[in-house]
């Protein structure tokens, strides 16, 4: 039976089809395969998350799913609205339309000394970001980079862990960036 077989297939010298030839190494190598193969499916294998790295105040460190965001520009400087609440610090135009611009330092209720708005005519960082059908700008004190993170990296934060609201948060990375669940946020500010 084995000569049919050995009549029927080409022959060739690779040390692969040589390996390929011996049953007992062949069973071997379709193991291996086998193991490499499911060594590298989904449920072994967690994809890194890409986000924006800022900074708000003077040490708070933050990160804004990069899924969301959809560009970061620099504005020179953001129009009050009347009557607005603290955390929207007011609206920039972008391309021709008015974007809201909230002030995240506000609405997590962030002590800072760092007064902002001292450098007039100095650039303002803003992280455009969406969701659903909601745009609005973030604005930033420092862009500090775009990084990624495993969602088994995160850890959760505690209750003690400042006036932030967990619901807003999706982990704390590296014991010092909050991962934010911006979906949370954007439902929490148009409420």
């Amino acid at each position: 039976m084995t000569k049919k077989k050995a009549a029927a297939e080409p022959v060739s010298s690779s040390p692969l089809a040589a390996l390929m030839a011996d049953e007992g190494s062949a069973a071997l190598l379709r193991k291996r395969a086998d193991e490499l193969a499911r060594s590298g499916s989904p449920e072994n294998v967690q994809a890194l998350e890409p986000f924006v790295h800022v900074r708000l105040g003077r040490s708070e460190e933050y990160g804004l799913p990069h899924r969301h965001v959809d560009e970061v520009v620099a504005v020179t400087s953001i129009a009050r609205v009347p009557c607005a609440p603290p955390s929207i610090a007011g609206v920039i135009n972008r391309r021709g339309q008015m974007l809201p611009v909230v002030d995240l330092q506000h609405f997590f209720g962030i002590e800072s000394d760092v007064a902002r708005g001292a450098n007039a005519g100095a650039a303002i960082d803003i992280v455009v970001i969406s969701a659903g059908t909601v745009s609005v700008g973030i604005r930033v004190d420092e862009l500090l980079g775009v990084s990624e993170y495993r969602s088994d990296e995160l850890s959760s934060v505690l209750a003690s862990q400042g006036p932030l609201d967990r619901s807003h948060v999706v982990g704390l990375l590296k014991g010092r960036i909050t991962i934010l669940h911006i979906e949370r946020i954007l439902h929490d500010l148009c409420a």
